[in-house]
């Protein structure tokens, strides 16, 4: 988190817009790199990274002793808007569990704001476990780490969970988790992700996906990623990984899915910019979700699915969530994956979850939420 405080500072010094910040700056190497490239050169002036001194230590500049702390991070908990920064509040705390990349902040932070005066916590991969070739390899170990530290975060009172993308399947998992240890979870939500292993898809050789797909067509070409910033690269790319999915298809592949055994991130996701440790995390993280057989939820599920999908692939996420949790109440919201979760589409979306966070108040009121209760070392900026 610390490493978001300092290039959120920096750039608002530099004028950069939030937007802007790439979601690699998560890791240390990759921040270093990106001030570098934002910060004036020359004559050190006023927006200058200067040396600094210790006791202890020879001269080191504000960036590199950032670094040293980020690499040893083990936050799973960060707060993502002002409201979150209130460990007294007495409003509603929510908790979303971050995407296949391990990061919350991009993804996350327009809703989080949106959400203002919930308090808005995302669920992150700690940079120091991401480092460990194991994390990662079930979702069960995951969503049980992540259960510990929200036990911890939050001792008593009745839990607002959910997700984003591959953080739909490792909150499901939290979920049970924590309703086994007698915490209840009073508004579960799944932002455009589903577990595998459902059964609740339709062949991609039924005419009826293709009568979907075709339906989608106007609503792609109105406010698909692609569409409203095209370039010739991203073009390139977009016909690429179609015609590869495509060809994957045939073969009887799923997303993802390599010839010969084994899944990989790679042909869905540009994983360049990410160090090779958190490219390996994420790959390992998105082998799991294919190899996780989810239980049924007996509870409420509202279901957040992306209006606009893909040009030639639809995930059916709300099909997949119907086989698992009975009760999903299924919420198209105008967008594509990534569009939804910022301008304009995410004011939507935040609606109707500030709505659904408004039923559950009441019930957070009569049972007494108690105040996030923090130990030593578990204020939300600490390392």
């Amino acid at each position: 988190m610390l490493n978001e405080i300092l290039i959120h500072q920096v750039d608002r010094i530099i004028g950069c817009k939030a937007g802007q910040i790439p979601h690699y700056t998560y890791h240390a190497d990759a921040t270093i790199q990106y001030l570098a490239r934002r910060l004036p050169r020359g004559r050190p002036g006023r927006h200058a990274v200067q040396p600094m001194r210790s006791a202890s230590s020879k001269p080191r500049n504000t960036v590199a002793l950032f670094a040293g702390v980020s690499r040893k991070s083990e936050r799973v908990i960060v707060p993502l808007n002002d409201s979150a920064l209130n460990l007294n509040a007495s409003r509603p705390a929510l908790y979303c569990v971050h995407s296949i990349s391990g990061t919350v902040r991009t993804d996350l932070i327009d809703l989080a704001h949106q959400l203002e005066p919930v308090r808005f916590y995302g669920i992150q991969a700690p940079p120091k476990l991401i480092q460990d070739v194991e994390f990662g390899e079930t979702v069960e170990s995951v969503a049980d780490y992540y259960a510990d530290a929200l036990m911890n975060f939050q001792p008593r009172g009745l839990l607002i969970l959910g997700g984003y993308c591959a953080g739909a399947v490792i909150a499901l998992e939290m979920a049970n988790n924590l309703r086994a240890r007698g915490r209840d979870v009073g508004f579960f939500f799944a932002i455009d992700g589903a577990p595998e292993n459902t059964g609740g898809a339709i062949s991609h050789w039924r005419p009826r996906y293709w009568l979907e797909l075709a339906r989608n067509l106007p609503g792609w070409f109105a406010h698909s990623d692609l569409m409203r910033n095209a370039s010739l690269k991203a073009w390139v790319h977009s016909v690429a990984k179609n015609l590869a999915g495509i060809a994957r298809g045939a073969m009887g592949l799923n997303q993802g899915e390599k010839l010969g055994g084994g899944y990989t991130m790679d042909a869905l996701m540009d994983l360049t910019p990410y160090p090779p440790a958190h490219r390996a995390f994420i790959n390992r993280l998105f082998s799991a979700l294919f190899r996780y057989f989810p239980k049924t939820y007996e509870r409420d599920v509202v279901v957040y699915e992306a209006a606009i999908t893909s040009l030639l692939y639809s995930p059916q996420y709300g099909r997949a969530w119907r086989m698992v949790a009975p009760q999903s109440e299924i919420v198209r919201i105008t967008g594509t994956h990534i569009a939804m979760m910022h301008a304009p589409y995410v004011d939507e979306l935040a609606n109707h979850m500030r709505m659904r966070i408004e039923r559950v108040s009441s019930r957070i009121s009569e049972r007494g939420l108690h105040p996030v209760e923090s130990s030593p070392g578990n204020e939300p900026f600490s390392q």
